[in-house]
């Protein structure tokens, strides 16, 4: 065989060889990422509970909030130390069926000699399940893991492993014996339902608005009255206080403190001397709910409601919404509520001068609208002028509250208006305040709010300046 062929022999054995090679590394890589891939399935699959949720007559647990056992009589389940505790069954049903499938998620280590590294030692919850033949079967659920991929868990006896599993197990039985309370509902209302609200506090000014479509004084506007916290009852705004009312459409108990009249604890969680009484009504509703004080987190305060004898949490903002009241958003903006169609004349004292315009009307061929004419001391002036200035006054809107803080320096009336109507006299007088923004203004001798200056200087000098 000559050198050249040879060589080419050779070439081509080795060529051989390289493809049997390159094709053996494949086969073997393949082969092996198919077996792990195969034992991390098997891994991932490895139940360590194998329970059917009605052979479980037994739960037992010790939580980061609680140790409780529970026992199923029949289709119910049942707080064994305390029967008739009104367990939400709903929920146990859902931590029971947790237990039927905890699953490990990967294999941490097959010895348990340091449990301690993984909060075993200790486990933040151990929950043994017990089934018709009496088997108990128990987990142990330690600490999350730095990555978060779940909580470390071992199940104990002969079984070396420690597991990773994930966190829904450990969030299932994450409640105190409050949190698996069945709350009583508070009866859902519409704000537009609502026909009576009261908020009455131990510190500061209560709050009460009432709808009287024929006995309130302000039937002919909305029929609402707002009695608190004024000396008098002022004309409430519908909008304003529909606005207050979407705070009771849809309130609840978080959880339970005791389904139990219980009078220590009232006095514990302030609910024999309560910090606000809330009370509306509609038609065919009346609730009235007695708020004691905040828990430790200030998350939630404790809530009685009248007619039910236990005790209960309610979420802070929720009664942060339903005691927050602002009671100038529910007034009526308007001080003087007046009609030009029924308006005869209009009476003003200002800077030691009496104006007075009489006003007469022809109602014109709509039915709606009046032809007027306006008379200042006898002498006919711009009824256009007039109608504008009375609009201003008639549209007079409160400020603000009084601050009895703020020292006034004089209570001299700075002008005095007196609107004589068909069948009703108005007196409006208006009072320095602060000297700078605003005045007081007493209507029918009621003086409970602030006006703006600028907007009642300005009037004033429109009555004055009309000829």
């Amino acid at each position: 065989m000559s050198r050249k062929k040879r060589q080419t022999v050779t070439l081509l054995v080795l060529c051989l060889v390289l493809i049997a090679f390159v094709a053996g590394y494949f086969g073997l890589t393949r082969y092996q990422a198919a077996k792990e891939k195969a034992e991390k399935a098997e891994e991932s699959d490895k139940e360590l509970f194998q329970l059917s949720a009605d052979d479980i007559n037994k739960v037992e647990y010790q939580g980061e909030k609680s140790s409780l056992t529970f026992k199923k009589n029949g289709k119910t389940w049942k707080l064994a130390s305390d029967q008739k505790y009104p367990l939400n069954q709903d929920r146990i049903t859902e931590m029971v069926d947790e237990t039927t499938g905890v699953a490990a998620t990967k294999t941490v280590t097959t010895s348990c000699d340091d449990l301690t590294q993984y909060n075993l030692d200790k486990p933040d919850l151990t929950v043994t399940v017990t089934d018709t033949s009496g088997k108990e079967t128990t987990i142990y659920v330690g600490m999350e893991s730095v990555s978060g991929g779940g909580r470390y868990a071992y199940c104990g006896g002969d079984e070396q492993k420690i597991y990773l599993i994930s966190t829904s197990l450990y969030s299932s039985f994450d409640y105190s014996l409050g949190d698996l309370m069945t709350v009583p509902d508070i009866p859902t209302v519409q704000a537009d339902e609502i026909r009576y609200l009261k908020v009455e506090k131990q510190k500061g000014k209560n709050f009460e608005a009432e709808y009287d479509e024929k006995n309130s004084p302000y039937k002919d506007i909305y029929g609402w009255s707002i009695k608190q916290p004024y000396s008098q009852p002022v004309a409430g705004d519908k909008d304003g206080l529909q606005n207050i009312f979407g705070s009771y459409t849809n309130i609840g108990f978080s959880s339970g403190v005791s389904y139990k009249k219980d009078t220590a604890l009232e006095k514990k969680y302030g609910l024999d001397q309560p910090q606000y009484t809330v009370t509306f009504q509609t038609v065919k509703k009346d609730v009235t709910l007695y708020i004691g004080k905040e828990n430790s987190d200030k998350s939630s305060y404790y809530v009685r409601m009248k007619g039910k004898d236990g005790i209960y949490l309610m979420d802070a903002s929720s009664v942060s919404k339903m005691i927050t009241i602002n009671p100038l958003d529910s007034v009526y903006q308007r001080l003087y509520v007046g009609n030009q169609q029924k308006l005869n004349q209009v009476e003003l004292s200002y800077q030691g001068q009496k104006y007075t315009f009489d006003v007469s009307k022809t109602k014109k061929k709509s039915e709606t609208e009046y032809t007027y004419t306006v008379k200042r001391d006898g002498k006919k002036v711009d009824a256009d002028e007039f109608t504008t200035a009375y609009g201003v006054i008639s549209y007079l809107a409160p400020g603000g509250n009084i601050d009895p803080k703020v020292t006034v320096k004089s209570n001299k009336p700075v002008a005095q208006f007196t609107f004589h109507e068909d069948q009703k006299d108005t007196k409006m007088i208006i009072y320095p305040y602060d000297g700078q923004n605003s005045y007081r203004v007493s209507v029918n001798g009621v003086m409970q709010f602030t006006v703006d200056k600028s907007a009642v200087d300005k009037v004033l000098k429109q009555f004055v300046s009309l000829k």
